[in-house]
């Protein structure tokens, strides 16, 4: 029993936690979403029932179910979370009403000089002079809950994260290359098969980039091969490619950085979806022109580089290359 004025405070982490986990209906696919360990997310959960004096869940053979007190809490989290939101999206407007829109967006980095996010920011600062725009790199797991709490306001992903209060467009397809060391025997091959890369050891940010790994592995099982990974932090990949290390596999916009020592071999038949996801109730103007500069730098993108980038099929009739 909390006594008058001693109420405790909650943490909307540990609300978070909560209803990843009533979603999910499972402990660890509930960390994955969120992007911590599933030990980290237990302990959140225990405090969460600490502070409420509450049981909330309890495991079950199959993972989690909610108990008759986690089902009351449950629609009372909701509320304080989409109430968090609005606190700030007041305070956006606030600014955006005193002649300044800001944007936060989650992109994969390093990022090509070129590619979709760079030909996205210079429409944004040639037609909004007033955006304070800013872009930050998180791992794969982490996209969902970073844009539910309002930490961003749009991501720039080769895998979308799946919530409900989330919405997802697919903008432009892009070729997967191989990333070989210039003096690699495979360097002047026109094309490479997945088994190519299976012969050798494959440098990739697992960790960083875990989505984008397991379709990589998934389309070579598919040709009955097995990559061997080595985890490699994304902006050391190019440097131990060209020391002749290993190879790796990166979008194919990475030809325009320019980087020594390494050269690119196109991945037969192997290409990846780049979409924009954004809240689904936010109509900031910040977030409405980063999707519309995106579409308009994909169709540029895609008719300057067919052997780069194709238009998905959302994009409009007769927009896919082959």
């Amino acid at each position: 029993m909390f006594l008058d004025g001693a109420e405790p405070d909650i943490d909307p982490r540990l609300l978070r936690a909560l209803l990843a986990v009533a979603r999910e209906g499972h402990f660890g696919h509930a960390a994955a979403g969120l992007g911590i360990a599933q030990p980290a997310l237990s302990r959140q959960v225990r405090q969460l029932e600490r502070l409420l004096g509450a049981e909330l869940l309890v495991r079950t053979p199959r993972g989690a179910e909610l108990t008759e007190a986690g089902r009351m809490i449950v629609p009372e989290a909701e509320r304080a979370l989409d109430h968090n939101w609005r606190i700030v999206r007041v305070a956006r407007r606030s600014v955006a009403d005193a002649g300044t829109d800001v944007l936060t967006v989650s992109a994969p980095m390093p990022s090509s000089p070129r590619g979709l996010l760079a030909e996205a920011v210079r429409r944004l600062r040639s037609d909004h002079a007033h955006l304070r725009l800013s872009v930050v790199d998180l791992r794969d797991g982490q996209h969902a809950a970073a844009l539910v709490a309002g930490r961003v306001d749009a991501v720039l992903t080769w895998h979308p994260p799946m919530a409900d209060e989330l919405v997802t467009e697919a903008v432009v397809e892009e070729r997967i290359s191989g990333l070989l060391a210039a003096g690699h025997p495979l360097a002047d091959a026109e094309v490479l098969s997945l088994a190519d890369l299976a012969a050798q050891s494959v440098l990739f940010p697992v960790s960083e980039r875990s989505h984008c790994w397991a379709q990589l592995d998934a389309a070579a099982a598919a040709e009955g091969v097995e990559l061997t990974p080595v985890p490699t932090a994304p902006a050391a990949v190019p440097d131990l490619v060209s020391a002749g290390l290993g190879v790796s596999a990166v979008p194919a916009s990475f030809r325009f950085t320019g980087h020594p020592g390494v050269t690119l071999v196109p991945l037969e038949r192997l290409f990846g979806t780049v979409s924009v996801v954004r809240r689904r109730e936010d109509d900031a103007r910040a977030v409405t022109s980063f999707l519309l500069a995106c579409r308009d730098a994909a169709h540029q993108l895609a008719a300057a580089h067919e052997d780069v980038w194709r238009l998905t099929e959302a994009a409009g009739p007769g927009s896919r290359q082959g």
